[in-house]
């Protein structure tokens, strides 16, 4: 999970959250949701052959009935290179045609091949001049600018919203409990040194980060994580403190040990410390257990402990813990921990 969200925090993987929602948004909902496509004013030459038969068909007709010569042009020039294709597929049936010398007839005058047709007055045309086909006139074109513009505005909105919640996560701890201070605490000891407050050296330079947490008797939730940044904003990595194992039933928990971690973006392991009350320490079942998720503590008021990856160290100090009183043995379970904990880069 911490290596998820390192990953998020990259400006890379942030750059493609980003385009990724704005795509969502674009395309599904916008695009085919509220905005889909609608064609309109489509030319006859972007119909399928079955229309563009039906087309011309009525084009032919059109033309018998009205012998309007300027619209049955502008009519042909409008199904494009594929008009001949289409009427060489005409047949009488096709266009409710008694008879196959009205395709004729339009084929002679489109082909610039006057013909004469015999029979009633009813008959085509004939003869007529040769028909002088002039480009197809283009529609004016419907592309309105304003839905490209809200979808740019939305995503805009989306991106900005995106990356002031990601700025401000790595920003503050979850808890919003980040104390921004100069810190005095342990030196550098080697991994999973344990060491009393008493025993603590001031430190020469002062902390990256330091964050206070409390678990309280009640919290059933309790899982408290913090971003820890450079001095440049970049991220490094986060620590964490939350439930490691309750004993008893009923409600609320009974929390009798609590895990620590740190992860490093640097370090392929993420290193967990757990803290157990006085009696998981001396219960060797729940001992067992918890040696599964990390390394076992037993805590104490006031001990410091320290925790090192690659490139960070972190120290916790115990503030303040109280356990709790009830048909539990004694010293069993908490009922409030806090730990002040500091974190450096190595």
């Amino acid at each position: 999970m911490e290596k998820i969200i390192g990953f998020i925090k990259k400006p890379a993987a942030l750059a493609l959250g980003v385009f990724l929602a704005g795509l969502i948004i674009g395309l599904v909902v916008l695009g085919w949701g509220l905005w889909p496509l609608q064609w309109v004013d489509a030319a006859p030459e972007d119909l399928q052959i079955d229309f563009q038969r039906d087309y011309l068909c009525m084009t032919i007709d059109s033309y018998i009935k009205n012998q309007d010569m300027a619209l049955m042009s502008l009519r042909w020039n409008s199904l494009g290179e594929e008009a001949s294709a289409v009427l060489d597929t005409l047949t009488p049936a096709a266009c409710g045609f008694s008879s196959a010398k009205e395709i004729e007839a339009f084929k002679g005058i489109v082909n610039y091949e006057p013909q004469a047709l015999t029979g009633s007055t009813e008959d085509l045309i004939t003869q007529e001049e040769p028909v002088v086909v002039s480009p197809a006139v283009e529609p004016e074109s419907t592309f309105s600018i304003a839905p490209l513009l809200i979808l740019v505005v939305l995503t805009l909105v989306v991106g900005g919203v995106f990356l002031f919640l990601m700025k401000r996560r790595s920003g503050k701890p979850a808890s919003g409990n980040r104390v921004v201070k100069p810190s005095q605490a342990a030196p550098t000891t080697n991994k999973g040194q344990v060491r009393t407050a008493a025993q603590a050296a001031p430190m020469k330079e002062p902390a990256l980060a330091q964050f206070m947490t409390t678990y309280r008797q009640g919290d059933d939730l309790y899982d408290d994580s913090f971003s820890i940044d450079s001095v440049n904003g970049e991220f490094l990595g986060e620590c964490g403190v939350g439930i490691a194992e309750t004993i008893g039933v009923g409600e609320p928990k009974k929390v009798t040990a609590l895990e620590v971690g740190l992860f490093d973006k640097n370090d392929i392991q993420t290193v967990t410390k757990i803290l157990m009350s006085e009696h998981a320490s001396k219960d060797a079942a729940i001992r067992q257990r918890l040696v599964s998720k990390g390394e076992p503590i037993q805590v104490e008021p006031g001990m410091t402990f320290v925790m090192e990856t690659a490139t960070l160290q972190l120290e916790a100090k115990v503030i303040d813990m109280v356990y709790a009183r009830g048909p539990l043995p004694e010293n069993s379970y908490f009922s409030r921990l806090t730990l002040e904990i500091s974190v450096w880069a190595k």
